[in-house]
């Protein structure tokens, strides 16, 4: 019996809400409304919209379109991005090229390597000449450009590395385009095949 009543109770409240006319629950005008704010461009300006997007992390290997080479002469390898970030890959692409680096100064921009522009499976280190590789910021790209090491810089920089004896001048026996297949060798890492560390 008492669940009886308590249940008539209830529906009689509940009649009771029902019937309230109440206009302030019925009355949206008070509620808040977001400001409406003065734009700041002068009138007959038109509207810039930002279509610029999140650059998405690459699957793939290599920067792709980001590198390219030049047909200038000099030969130019150039990567589409700020200096310290072409710094950074041609670094990994030495590495991952398995180019000897003799010697490096990233504020003045320069590599020295040690490589053989005629490789081939039967090469030996001997054969190998120093080159430097100069990369220089040009606006919103950074160019690297590669030449045969000086004697003086074919002898200090061959000291490095596994060398047993005396430092040899080998750029004598280097082909005239050994800067060039040297960048080309590069482009083709950077752009095709290089990985993160």
């Amino acid at each position: 019996m008492g669940f009886i009543i308590k249940g008539f109770l209830l529906a009689l409240a509940l009649v009771s809400c029902a019937t309230t006319e109440d206009s302030r629950y019925r009355d949206t005008s008070a509620l808040e409304r977001p400001p409406i704010l003065a734009g700041n461009r002068p009138k007959g300006m038109p509207r810039v919209t930002d279509n610029s997007t999140i650059p998405k992390k690459r699957y793939e290997k290599g920067l792709g379109s980001d590198v390219y080479i030049t047909t200038t002469t000099p030969v130019q390898l150039r990567i589409k991005h700020h200096f310290d970030y072409a710094w950074t890959t041609l670094d990994l692409a030495l590495k991952q090229s398995k180019v000897e680096i003799t010697d490096h100064d990233h504020d003045k921009g320069l590599y020295y390597v040690s490589y053989d522009a005629d490789s081939s499976f039967f090469s030996k280190k001997e054969n190998q000449a120093i080159y430097l590789l100069t990369l220089e910021s040009d606006g919103l790209e950074t160019k690297i450009t590669a030449a045969l090491g000086n004697a003086a810089e074919q002898l200090s920089a061959g000291n490095h590395g596994e060398q047993r004896g005396p430092a040899v001048d080998n750029s004598a026996n280097q082909p005239a385009d050994g800067a060039e297949k040297l960048l080309q060798s590069l482009y083709e890492t950077i752009r095709d095949d290089l990985k993160e560390e």
